[in-house]
């Protein structure tokens, strides 16, 4: 009898150290678990979509011809007269402007009695709106306040580099319209109508130029 009561007693030997290593490996997995849970946050983002409202839809027909690249130095300055104008203060900011301008001609403009073509001598004949400035933007990596100095006395203007940023933009749409900048992007319009005139049938084309009409004032 000696015998079972030995094993019986390495039995209870045994449940007893098997408790608290269960306990031990159950509280190693939920450890584990919780390490690769990611860190709680306070921060709550939530992005609420809404209707896209398109307010105007347009056909564009413009044939793109050529593109300059602008950098400009605006100096701008705003003079304060303080203390009842016995001392005049200054706020100013010099900042240096780069975009690119893209210069082209309007098909939509172009009419109907605009494009003839001669069956006889296969030549076509076209006229064109002058070129115009398309669009006028800002390089934003190369475009930077380069310094801004205010006078003691002076108050801050936090509107100049808006007003900087207007005068680049008219600068820009300026140098868009200069007579050499028009006279490569007719070169260049006409080239581009001719080979595609040519593709068509026509022999030879004959490219005329019209003033831009100026928009009434209302």
């Amino acid at each position: 009898m000696a015998e079972p009561d030995a094993k019986l007693e390495w039995l209870r030997i045994a449940a007893r150290f098997a408790w608290p290593a269960a306990f031990v490996a159950i509280a190693a997995m939920g450890f584990a678990f919780m390490r690769s849970r990611p860190e709680p946050t306070d921060h709550d983002v939530r992005v609420h979509a809404s209707n896209t409202v398109v307010r105007s839809l347009r056909d564009i027909a413009r044939l793109e011809t050529t593109s300059l690249h602008v950098e400009k130095v605006i100096d701008v300055k705003d003079k304060q007269d303080r203390l009842h104008g016995l001392v005049q203060a200054d706020d100013a900011l010099l900042f240096i402007a780069s975009g690119e301008v893209v210069v082209g001609v309007d098909l939509a403009k172009v009419r109907d009695e605009d494009v003839r073509f001669d069956e006889a001598t296969k030549t076509a004949y076209i006229t064109l709106p002058d070129p115009e400035v398309f669009s006028a933007r800002f390089d934003e990596m190369h475009s930077y306040v380069r310094s801004r100095e205010t006078d003691l006395l002076a108050k801050r203007n936090e509107q100049l580099e808006s007003v900087a940023r207007r005068e680049a933009i008219a600068a820009f749409e300026a140098a868009g319209r200069e007579p050499d900048v028009t006279t490569r992007a007719k070169a260049q319009a006409e080239k581009q109508l001719r080979s595609l005139a040519q593709a068509w049938g026509a022999r030879s084309v004959v490219v005329t130029w019209r003033p831009l009409v100026a928009p009434e004032r209302p």
